[in-house]
């Protein structure tokens, strides 16, 4: 039986693409994006219907339509690679951006139901309870947060959906178990409010551009602010060097704080 010259370059091809990817997905890994983007182009050409190409593709994407296309290719062609539950998580977000708040639940859902070991259940699982506020459904809302507070403890979100649950007129804060603190981290305070709704906007524009973004609370005196803090760094050194890298670009004003995660 003869073997196509085709069949046989790719056969060869193979493995050495399968490694050339994995040096993406190690800077996307280590947040060196200033490299990863650097790299994707050529990658783009030789590798175009890779799962984690296709991911890298729609994640650096300046238009959300297109973004949503790549993403949408790697859920449902793609199922179970690597960045698939991710995938979810940025088109639900794309899609509460748009006020599509059922095209969102319905990504949110997909994600919880489909990967119970992913680091993205958390968002997931908030941004499913802010879709349910945002379509009016205050009971329904009341169930899903107080769900969520008393079963994911450690999530950096637990406290902003204390404060939904709250101004919703549901379970006082002293019934609610509050989450344990670990050990202190670092993050980069990129902004704060004395509104929390204001918080809450500003991280879920910036989570369009920056991972890990979350709302941290510090009272001054009588008055209480929300602060939004980009990625935990386990030094001080790291946060600054991530910021200089990948924050000033963008952000003329922030400052390294501490944090117990």
């Amino acid at each position: 039986m003869k073997i196509s010259r085709i069949t046989l370059l790719l056969a060869l091809l193979g493995p050495l693409l399968s490694t050339d990817i994995k040096v993406l997905e190690d800077y996307f890994e280590q947040q060196r994006y200033d490299e990863l983007k650097n790299a994707l182009t050529s990658y783009a050409m030789s590798a175009p219907n890779d799962p984690s190409v296709l991911f890298f593709r729609g994640y650096f994407h300046q238009h959300a339509d297109s973004a949503a296309t790549y993403y949408r290719r790697v859920v449902y062609n793609f199922p179970n690679s690597k960045y698939a539950d991710h995938a979810l998580l940025r088109l639900g977000q794309l899609a509460y951006f748009n006020n599509d708040f059922a095209a969102a639940r319905h990504h949110f859902s997909r994600l919880l139901r489909n990967f119970a070991d992913s680091e993205w259940r958390d968002d997931a699982q908030y941004l499913y309870c802010q879709c349910i506020m945002a379509q009016g459904k205050v009971d329904s809302a009341k169930l899903f947060l107080k769900a969520f507070i008393q079963n994911v403890q450690r999530s950096p979100y637990v406290d902003a959906a204390i404060l939904d649950l709250e101004s919703l007129g549901g379970l006082p804060t002293e019934i609610l178990t509050p989450p344990e603190k670990s050990p202190v981290a670092h993050s980069i305070q990129v902004a704060s409010y004395k509104d929390f709704s204001d918080a809450k906007n500003a991280l879920f524009k910036l989570s369009r551009v920056f991972p890990h973004v979350e709302i941290g609370e510090r009272t001054l005196g009588n008055t209480k602010y929300y602060n939004v803090l980009i990625g935990s760094f386990e030094s001080r050194e790291k946060a600054m060097k991530y910021a200089q890298l990948y924050i000033r670009p963008h952000l003329s004003e922030y400052k390294i704080v501490e944090y117990y995660r």
